[in-house]
């Protein structure tokens, strides 16, 4: 077991109980039963939107040809799309069969969640929207029974009851894809995505040429949808994608390789295409100046040149940010006081490595209330586990970890100890109870050893270091010692780098690579 992690941004020791459980879908050439359900919503009274049921259609079509057993809706209400989710989850529920959810029409975000909304939705105000629309959430639900699943939210359209929202942005909020779950956006999170002049909206269009495409992988389908959608609009509108899949699913079989035969290195192009598109998706998540102008510097010809310079030009002091870190933090001259509670939406990503190999965790806010800050939390080991904080950003519970109880820290897990000033220590004892075979005590020590300057994916920031030493005691008189350092950001109000060593053995390293904070 591990501790320090939760609050400093990974994923802590007690979060690897489930350690060796397959959490994602495994590799398959998507043989066996598919079953897709594909809504198309336009016809709203008051923002009507013309390619929807269209779009519905083509997609339903299309993906009949493929193997789908499809249920298509048009133009439904809200109790008509609860049904229909309800009946989609039933059939998946018999077993053995991959998911496919798609939806062309209006989608808002409210409180940092997404919602699809029906065409007899009345919305007053960001308090009716639970009550008028379809959670996505709830889709993601009745998903979770199946071994495999897509989701695709051609909703990213603009909010047409955004002047009854005290504040909101356009689009959809990005969310962390469910174990074995990729989640395809029409576009990049908080952006608008265009309706479309023909037949077919843009995106959609897009994907159902991908779709013919033989032997592409599904990763392969929607990159070839975000390359040729993002050319096609002059790099207005870049599809996204969430995805926690970790076997192979092809939607039209082509020619595959035969197992004792090694696949053919892609064509020389093709590589520096798809290398190009991950670097640009990496400025596009963390949205910084210096990010933006790496890109511009490695690809001065690049597919994305033009938009890449739109990003600089928009932003105060753009010609001095597109040469050094984006906004570094200002070292703060006293004491450091707990950062301010955050809002519900911010999120922070990680890149580095566990003891079970490269991971990506990410942590989103979802509720701060007086009871404390709930992050959702999703890495490779651990999907959608709820760590719960208090006003200083140590952990008070952990809760809904598949295959493991639930842990009470008493009085609460002691990583900060607020205010932070360079040489502070302090020490204290804690309990985490979970279970008469579970629980355990830490001691636990740490240091401010000062600021430091430190340079991770998201950008060079201004840090206040801290180590950590803990002796974790269980039953039967066993015991396991732990360090860590954290490198602290206040403004970001979390870490932008932390590594653990856990009996000898580093079992976790990582560094911040995108985060959005409300301001």
């Amino acid at each position: 077991m591990l501790l320090l992690a939760s609050c400093l941004g990974l994923a802590a020791p007690w979060l690897q109980a489930a350690d060796g459980r397959n959490l994602g879908a495994q590799a398959t050439t998507g043989e066996g039963r598919r079953v897709a359900l594909v809504i198309g919503n336009g016809k709203y009274p008051s923002a009507p939107l013309r390619n929807p049921a269209n779009d519905a259609r083509a997609i339903a079509l299309k993906l009949k040809s493929l193997g789908f057993e499809t249920l298509l809706r048009e133009n439904i209400t809200q109790k008509e799309m609860s049904r229909a989710v309800t009946q989609f989850g039933e059939k998946l529920a018999q077993g053995g069969a991959m998911g496919l959810f798609y939806f062309a029409g209006h989608g808002i975000q409210a409180r940092g969640k997404n919602y699809l909304v029906p065409v007899d939705a009345h919305i007053t105000g960001e308090s009716s929207v639970r009550s008028e629309t379809l959670d996505v959430d709830v889709i993601l639900e009745q998903l979770s029974s199946s071994p495999l699943n897509i989701v695709i939210l051609d909703a990213c359209r603009n909010n047409p009851f955004e002047r009854r929202f005290r504040g909101t942005s356009g689009g959809l909020v990005q969310m962390d894809a469910p174990k074995g779950t990729l989640i395809a956006y029409a576009t990049a999170p908080g952006k608008v995505a265009m309706d479309g002049e023909g037949k077919n909206g843009m995106y959609t269009a897009e994907l159902l040429k991908a779709l013919d495409e033989p032997g592409l992988k599904v990763e392969d389908v929607f990159k070839r949808v975000r390359v040729n959608v993002a050319r096609s609009t002059s790099d207005q509108q870049v599809p996204w994608e969430s995805s926690s899949l970790t076997g192979d699913f092809y939607f039209r079989q082509g020619n595959m390789p035969s197992a004792a035969v090694p696949e053919a290195a892609p064509a020389p192009a093709m590589q520096d295409t798809a290398i190009e598109l991950s670097f640009w998706e990496s400025a596009e998540k963390s949205n910084a100046a210096a990010d933006y102008a790496a890109y511009l510097k490695k690809y001065p010809q690049g597919q994305f040149v033009d938009l890449a310079r739109n990003r600089l030009a928009a932003r105060p002091g753009a010609a001095q940010l597109a040469s050094v870190a984006p906004a570094p933090a200002i070292r703060p001259e006293g004491p450091v006081s707990a950062p301010a509670p955050p809002k519900e939406g911010d999120f922070w990503r990680y890149r580095g490595s566990n003891q079970n190999g490269p991971d990506a965790p990410t942590y989103r806010v979802a509720r701060v209330s007086a009871d404390g800050i709930e992050l959702r939390y999703a890495s490779n080991t651990n999907e959608q586990i709820t760590l719960v904080l208090n006003s200083d950003w140590n952990p008070i519970s952990q809760l809904g970890q598949t295959g493991a109880s639930d842990i009470k820290f008493v009085p609460f897990a002691l990583h900060y100890q607020f205010p932070l000033a360079p040489g502070k220590k302090w020490r204290g004892t804690f309990k985490g109870e979970c279970g008469a075979l579970c629980s355990f005590e830490v001691d636990s020590e740490s240091e401010v050893r000062g600021w430091e300057r430190i340079t991770v994916p998201a950008g060079s920031f201004d840090a206040l270091r801290i180590d950590s030493r803990e002796t974790f005691r269980y039953l039967f008189g066993v015991t396991a010692q732990a360090s860590g350092s954290v490198w602290l950001v206040p403004e970001l109000k979390r870490p932008v780098k932390f590594a653990y060593t856990f009996s000898g053995k580093k079992i976790q390293d990582y560094e911040l690579e995108a985060y959005q904070i409300a301001r």
